[in-house]
């Protein structure tokens, strides 16, 4: 494959990959700020859906560096 082939190949899977809004934005921006910091009542009670952001925006992140070193080899790949 040529290198603009690869290039249109990835803009197109790339075209398909859906947006994602992470859970642990949208609980931050929702739970209320006490003397500065997060109200430590509401962040117990929400604790499990918390823990549950966290492992969802990690996995996120590692999914998307394997893409991004996936993009790097891609385009440090000798011309044949």
């Amino acid at each position: 494959m040529s290198e603009t082939e690869d290039i249109n190949k990835i803009v197109e899977i790339l075209r398909k990959v859906p947006a994602k809004n992470l859970r642990i934005i949208e609980l931050a921006n929702n739970i209320p700020i006490k003397d500065g910091l997060f109200d430590p009542v509401i962040l117990e009670k929400l604790l499990p859906e918390i823990n549950l952001a966290i492992a969802e925006a990690k996995a996120y992140g590692s999914t998307t560096i394997m893409a991004v070193d996936a993009l790097v080899r891609l385009s440090i790949r000798p011309e044949d």
